[in-house]
């Protein structure tokens, strides 16, 4: 009685520990029912994020194109997108609310939401009120904005994945677990039975051999029904999925209850019927089924997406994967298929490609008013350099007026003065009154030789700015006290007319604007050649230029300082070269360097 005793211990400890192996399947099947529905629930929210930023950005551009156009459908448009963030917000925080750190993160995302949808009312507000909006400014602001509100749901993102990370890992343990309880049971129990098979042997010996022989193939039957009996359990169990099996003519053998409800057919609705009617009108002309089943038999299994029709004639977007199933010489016996519904996926990728090419669009049209910005830049410049040209022109034609006409009338006064008063007695009183007018009529022909000579120098033009200079210092002395030195290099030639124009208007300003505002009692005015540039250097010993208008050197000042410097930048680029001014509490230098210091000669002069 002992041998058949310690059989039968064996024999209820395999028993136990085939238990212990279900018991172990059906833990992996529960951690892959959490980590499937963990996957899930990050779809979920990710598309929740994705369609709250969709609605926001459409919201955005309805805006924008209100405030362009000011058409009423845009108006109408904004309003229908705005009514619909609230109802996403709200979708996103239910399926976070379970987690604190996502309803911070919610939290902090509707803050933003209502601030930039109250900025947003206020421009719409204003400009239904007529008043003039800068564009340039909104479009920095709803960049910024959508900055911060892109951080907030990265923040959701990036916590979703972090608790996606973390379940994985408790799914993947808890499915190692498992696995190895299923392989030690297994392993340990099939020990068992066979010491059990050992024993029973010794025991009965010959006449129970057939008897164990008929026992042993009736547990493998059992075993192999009960493997068949939790595949189909499992099936049954998946709902996400459609599985279902196919005979070698593409007719279903099988129908489980994702297929169910993914397709919407029934089991006895469907079974004994063709796949090919799951097919698109298309994929039926084109012989798709067909192929499929043809691929799948010939390589072993077919992969693919594409579009699928319910028994309701609607369309979803299936990812299919055919795997053929072959008998032990090889003979195709039929077709295991797994599809699932993918459709939402599909509806993001269009969206996110549409987002792109709306994006290009505007990129693109950003590059082209920058480049119209820039044609308006260039033709500002034009007109600029048109302006101080007649300017110039102007002055010439004044100076020549008052030295050819004025000064000759004034020349031919005193002339008929001094006559006058030789004609007169020499005691007379009317000659200390002719001698006053002469001496007056004298006074006026020089101040009238000189405004013309400073509108417009003809010596200029004559003998070039190497000549020039000097009388302009000359007389500058004189009408401002200030002393100016001049260092002329030997190796400085005559220029083109419009160089040396410009750089003696440079001269100019910059020694009014010493005698104005420097309160230098000296001036230091030097011209030189330097790495193929005519340079004038203009340096006094005053005050200095204060930093804020110094800093502000590009923008339109409105002081007198401000506009003249601004006034000789523009002849210098105009004519390619620059202007640097610096300037501390010694003193200020300003220096225009002009391209181009070749030798012209007097005739082209």
């Amino acid at each position: 009685m002992a041998p058949v005793s310690t059989a039968s211990k064996a024999f209820l400890s395999a028993l136990l520990l085939l238990c212990i192996s279900v018991a172990a399947t059906y833990a992996c099947f529960t951690y892959f029912q959490a980590s499937e529905r963990a996957v899930t629930h990050t779809w979920e929210v990710r598309s929740a994020v994705g369609d709250l930023e969709s609605a926001v950005n459409y919201a955005a551009r309805a805006r924008m194109s209100y405030l362009m156009s000011g058409d009423a459908p845009d108006l109408n448009e904004y309003k229908g997108l705005v009514s619909r963030i609230p109802a996403e917000l709200r979708r996103l925080c239910d399926l976070t609310r379970d987690n604190p750190v996502q309803v911070d993160n919610c939290e902090r995302l509707g803050a933003l939401t209502t601030d930039r949808i109250r900025a947003w009312d206020e421009t719409i507000s204003q400009k239904l009120q007529g008043q003039v909006l800068d564009l340039n400014s909104l479009l920095q602001l709803n960049l910024r904005l959508s900055a911060q509100y892109s951080l907030a749901t990265a923040g959701i993102t990036a916590e979703e994945n972090r608790l996606l990370a973390i379940r994985k890992r408790k799914a993947q343990h808890g499915f190692g677990l498992a696995v190895t309880a299923v392989v030690a049971s297994f392993t340990i129990a099939i020990f068992l039975l066979y010491l059990h098979y050992r024993l029973l042997a010794n025991e009965l010996a010959a006449r129970e051999a057939a008897e164990r022989q008929a026992r042993s193939s009736f547990e493998r039957e059992s075993a192999m029904l009960r493997e068949q009996e939790r595949y189909r359990s499992f099936v049954e169990s998946v709902k996400d999925y459609a599985i279902y099996v196919l005979d070698a003519e593409g007719r279903v053998a099988s129908w489980n209850k994702g297929a169910e409800r993914i397709k919407g057919y029934s089991a006895s609705e469907i079974v004994g019927q063709s796949f090919s009617r799951f097919f698109t009108e298309e994929d039926l002309r084109e012989g798709k089924p067909e192929e499929e089943l043809r691929i799948a038999a010939q390589q072993g299994h077919f992969e693919g997406e594409a579009w699928r029709v319910r028994k309701d004639g609607t369309r979803f977007w299936a990812s299919n994967v055919l795997t053929a199933i072959k008998g032990e010489q090889g003979k195709l016996e039929g077709f295991a298929k797994v599809t699932r519904d993918v459709t939402e996926r599909k509806h993001a990728e269009e969206s996110l490609r549409r987002a792109n090419t709306e994006l290009a669009a505007e990129v693109a049209e950003r590059a082209t008013v920058e480049k119209l910005l820039a044609a308006s830049e260039q033709a500002l410049r034009g007109l600029s350099l048109h302006l101080l040209r007649t300017q110039d022109e102007e002055r010439k034609r004044i100076g020549r007026e008052l030295h050819d006409s004025l000064g000759q009338y004034l020349a031919m006064l005193k002339m008929n003065l001094d006559l006058l008063q030789m004609g007169l007695p020499a005691g007379s009183d009317p000659r200390g009154q002719l001698a006053e007018c002469i001496r007056l009529a004298e006074e006026s022909m020089r101040e009238v030789r000189t405004i013309s000579y400073l509108l417009y120098p003809p010596m200029l033009e004559e003998v070039g700015l190497k000549s020039a200079v000097p009388w302009f210092l000359e007389g500058f002395a004189v009408r401002s006290g200030v002393q100016a030195t001049l260092e002329i290099d030997p190796e400085f030639r005559r220029l083109e007319r419009d160089v040396e124009l410009a750089l003696f208007r440079v001269l100019q300003e910059g020694l009014t604007n010493v005698h104005r505002h420097s309160g230098s009692p000296t001036a230091r005015v030097r011209l030189f050649v330097e790495n193929g540039y005519a340079v004038l250097e203009i340096q006094d010993r005053g005050r200095g230029i204060p930093r804020h208008l110094l800093a502000s050197s590009s923008q339109e000042w409105q002081g007198s300082i401000g506009v003249g410097i601004r006034g000789m930048n523009e002849r210098m680029q105009q004519l390619g070269g620059r202007l640097e001014v610096a300037s501390s509490e010694s003193g200020t230098t300003v220096t225009a360097r002009v391209p181009g210091a070749q030798p012209v000669s007097a005739l082209s002069a």
